[in-house]
């Protein structure tokens, strides 16, 4: 344990910040064009792939405590991931990441009502936050900045 904290918690953290490094590592292929690489493309599925899971730990509140939080995380989480797969089948991977930008925003809305109704830890909250600028920043960039721009 490194200050007080239990090693699961401390793997949580890290497994999360872990999770961000994609987004760091499209963004940046997308600014400089790395490889010919459509870093758009990749972090957009990779969005997805983390959006389910993030859906994934809602429901799990929602099984734990389903008469603390409001709205219904099992719809308004599944509405998320089903507007992002639709964003991935019929909207262009730039514009897509804006979407999902959108998408994470949502999902941050919904842990902090699971957060301020005691469902959830207020530091798993703030871990969430912290994250979620640094993916929500990955997003914008790839949708606003033109590929290769640096490169």
């Amino acid at each position: 344990m490194a200050q007080g904290k239990p090693t699961s918690h401390l793997l949580m953290q890290g497994l999360t910040y872990a999770g961000a490094l994609p987004f760091i590592a499209g963004a940046l292929s997308h600014i400089i064009g790395y490889g010919g690489v459509n870093a758009a493309n990749l972090t957009c599925y990779w969005a997805f792939t983390i959006l389910m899971f993030m859906a994934g730990t809602l429901w799990g509140v929602q099984v734990v405590a389903p008469q603390r939080v409001r709205p219904n995380l099992f719809i308004a989480s599944n509405a998320v991931v089903l507007a992002t797969w639709a964003a991935l089948w019929f909207v262009p991977f730039n514009e897509a990441a804006l979407l999902f930008a959108l998408g994470f925003g949502i999902l941050l809305w919904l842990d902090r009502a699971a957060v301020r109704a005691g469902a959830t830890e207020a530091s798993y909250g703030e871990l969430r936050a912290h994250v979620t600028i640094i993916v929500i920043g990955c997003l914008v960039l790839i949708a606003s900045v033109p590929s290769g721009i640096v490169g």
